[in-house]
């Protein structure tokens, strides 16, 4: 059995906080990996970037550097317990949608789930605007929409590609605390 479980989700849907959550009502005993955060700290080692919203705008060459070089990690992590990488399925660049887990990367991690937190492209703008904190690409809810679906398509091919289960589980407005709980009943099935 795997010790890497995947949970993805676009910015703004709440993959903080519905984890956050879950690690309240679990059993087990995870380590979460934001898989973005590990890229950026090898990044800025490269003198690549100096902010995570600067990844997106570096070569899709040295991207795909920095995923393999992250998920090495990880790996090397999840030998050690049971791991969440808490990851974007997409990535929305310059250049259009990179994926957040290519083949080498999600092969690599042999996940036993990959969960799709999701939420309304209403409500996931509406997060995304009221969140100063950081730059969420998010200019319409058009847009919105076509990355929800480019991301939702990305994580099933990475469950094709690994055998690895996949779920969805909606983070609708107030109701963490039910996401939270549907993704521990996943976990510790």
């Amino acid at each position: 059995m795997s010790n890497v479980n995947i949970v993805v989700g676009l910015s703004g849907v709440g993959k903080s906080t519905v984890l956050e959550e879950a690690m309240k009502l679990s059993t087990e005993e995870y380590e979460i990996i934001n898989y973005g955060d590990r890229m950026l700290d090898l990044a800025m080692e490269k003198g690549l970037v100096e902010s995570r919203d600067e990844i997106k705008d570096i070569s899709s060459e040295e991207q795909k550097k920095i995923q393999k070089q992250a998920a090495e990690s990880i790996v090397e992590d999840a030998e050690d317990g049971k791991i969440i990488v808490d990851t974007h399925a997409a990535i929305k660049t310059p250049h259009g949608f990179l994926p957040g887990l290519p083949k080498w990367t999600i092969e690599n991690l042999e996940p036993e789930h990959i969960v799709i937190l999701d939420a309304s492209a209403q409500e996931i703008y509406d997060r995304s605007t009221s969140d100063q904190g950081r730059n969420r690409e998010h200019e319409k809810v058009e847009e919105i929409d076509l990355y929800r679906t480019v991301a939702r398509e990305m994580a099933a091919a990475g469950s094709v590609l690994t055998g690895a289960y996949l779920k969805t589980i909606e983070n609708k407005s107030g109701q963490a605390q039910q996401a939270a709980q549907e993704l521990v009943s996943v976990l510790e099935e």
